[in-house]
């Protein structure tokens, strides 16, 4: 009876408390990778040392803004991760390791990452096609149409494959990727 009920609880809560623990130590598996890739790209000793600061700071708050956006772990990471590589391509941008505004920076950076794969996911869903319609379509017609656009993308300027990777297939708008260019909005409309 009851202490069959109390055997089944306590199982099951060892139960949970396991996969915690081991989905939190894949998680911070993945976060030592990252913080290994993203000092990898600073040159600076000391800007190095303000990375990893602040990436220990903050690192939690970032996951919990993005997790709460995207409802979702791996994508919750994902947008983590994006921040958090923008930021070390980026240390001119970070004054102080710890201060209210690195904080409020990195929390919009990955609010912002999370936004745009939330775009990027409705984007495929919103692409996905019945399966009473891929009866019609041929795979070789197919094919060779995205042979003939990646032959035309190659033969344009590295700047404009850029800008047009950024946009059809990274999903990113023109106002994202003029601001990730440092360019105006309408030069990037214009390309």
């Amino acid at each position: 009876g009851s202490f069959e009920k109390f055997f089944n609880f306590f199982v099951s809560l060892l139960c949970f408390i396991l996969i915690y623990c081991y989905e939190r130590t894949l998680r911070e598996g993945a976060y030592l990778k990252l913080l290994q890739v993203c000092l990898a790209l600073i040159e600076d000793g000391t800007e190095r040392q303000k990375f990893e600061q602040m990436y220990w700071q903050y690192r939690n708050l970032m996951f919990h803004c993005a997790k709460k956006r995207l409802q979702d772990d791996q994508l919750a990471e994902d947008a983590v991760s994006m921040a958090f590589l923008s930021v070390a391509q980026n240390m001119s941008m970070v004054k102080e390791a710890v201060c209210s505004e690195t904080k409020w920076l990195l929390v919009t950076m990955v609010d912002r990452a999370a936004i745009n794969l939330y775009k990027k996911q409705q984007r495929i869903y919103d692409r996905t096609v019945p399966m009473d319609e891929v009866e019609h379509m041929t795979q070789e017609s197919d094919a060779d149409l995205v042979y003939s656009v990646a032959e035309a993308i190659e033969k344009l300027p590295k700047l404009h494959q850029q800008i047009i990777l950024l946009r059809y297939a990274d999903g990113y708008t023109n106002r994202d990727i003029a601001a990730m260019l440092d360019f105006s909005v309408a030069k990037v409309d214009k390309i």
